[in-house]
């Protein structure tokens, strides 16, 4: 008796190559010429998951294992192992581009054939790997804390990319290579740079306006955060000049435009600013700063609430040369609209902004920008 199966791995493919925006593990070093041979295995589906892992990690195209079993029984264990081998990395997960199988036996003795296809080459992943560590060693320095840390690392990977509007590249390698990729892209580089930096981290998939999308969420001192480095690069591309609306948020602030399946990834409770007043407060190198930088303050008298004060600390910015400014304001967001809209009488021309939720009814972080 011979069985022919073929099946294709559309979660991967399909899910996430129309993205228009903008996972747990490590991630091991992968070889420039890597080898799997045809394996041997168990009836163990452990090994089975083994034995599929390492042909996805060295980017095999095609592997071949043989079963002691029938062909029924290596049709339920292969289903299995593959996804479970798949999941094991979530860097080969989001650049593998599908798969496909053919099973054979005869009796208690069966075989099946995997044919494999990437978006990204062993020597390509190698080479995204090489120039991460190259990236790290600039960017972070010696007595540096994981905030500096996490901070240095989104800042690079919003000024290194930009937006890939074709909608054409999907890797962190084409990223890197060409300068621009998708979300995906973004996702996977982020993703690298923060294992490599020490940081147990995931690459989230969900929704961004009924359209699908990639971002990630970090540990950082037992405490976890929605990143969004995508949405934090604006389009058309500012340069050197990101925002971080959706660096280091909490659930509660990513649902106001992101929708993704809650119980597959940990709980992100905690509020940032909340966090980096707790590091001020304990005289923590660089937290003021910082907190300064992502424009948060502490105490109440620290938000705008009407046009007047919103004309005054813009304008202060205006007359310095600045183009943007990140401020917090506290009122409902059609009042924080008209007040924008006051601007107009000012002399300025907004180009646009962007709101996140603080704790708390009514406050907002805004990046306004203007010309």
């Amino acid at each position: 008796m011979k069985t022919t199966i073929h099946t294709q791995l559309m979660k991967v493919s399909a899910a996430l190559v129309l993205m228009t925006g903008g996972m747990l593990g490590g991630v091991q070093p992968f070889s420039q010429t890597p080898t799997v041979d045809a394996a041997s295995v168990s009836t163990s589906q452990k090994h089975l998951q083994s034995q599929i892992y390492q042909a996805l990690s060295a980017r095999k195209s095609s592997v071949k294992l043989t079963y002691s079993g029938s062909v029924n029984e290596l049709k339920k264990a292969i289903e299995t192992a593959l996804e479970a081998a798949i999941d094991q990395d979530p860097y080969t997960h989001y650049i593998m581009k599908g798969y496909a199988y053919s099973l054979a036996g005869r009796g208690t003795s069966s075989s099946a054939e995997l044919n494999l296809t990437y978006r990204e080459t062993a020597a390509q992943s190698a080479y995204v790997h090489k120039q991460v560590s190259a990236a790290l060693r600039k960017i972070t320095k010696p007595g540096m804390n994981d905030h500096l840390k996490v901070k240095a690392i989104h800042d690079w990977v919003v000024r290194t990319l930009k937006y890939d509007t074709t909608l054409s590249k999907f890797t962190a390698y084409e990223g890197l290579k060409t300068g621009s990729t998708v979300c995906q892209g973004y996702a996977l580089l982020t993703y690298d740079m923060l294992k490599q930096a020490g940081f147990e981290t995931n690459i989230v998939e969900g929704y961004v306006k009924g359209e699908a999308h990639a971002w990630n969420m970090v540990k950082l001192d037992g405490k976890w955060y929605q990143l969004d480095t995508t949405w934090d690069d604006p389009v058309p591309d500012l340069g050197d000049h990101g925002v971080t609306t959706y660096y280091l948020v909490s659930d509660q602030q990513l649902r106001q435009d992101h929708t993704w399946k809650t119980a597959n990834y940990p709980q992100a409770i905690t509020s940032y600013a909340q966090t980096l007043d707790g590091l001020v407060a304990n005289g923590v190198k660089g937290a003021k700063e910082l907190r300064t930088a992502l424009g948060y303050s502490s105490g109440s008298g620290s938000y705008v609430s009407n046009s007047d004060g919103l004309r005054r600390i813009v304008k202060a910015a205006d007359q310095k040369g600045e183009d943007r400014l990140t401020f917090q304001y506290k009122g409902t967001k059609s009042k924080l609209k008209q007040d924008l809209l006051s601007l107009y009488d000012y002399g300025l021309s907004p180009t646009g902004y962007t709101s996140q939720a603080l704790s708390g009814s009514n406050k907002w972080k805004v990046t306004l920008y203007w010309k």
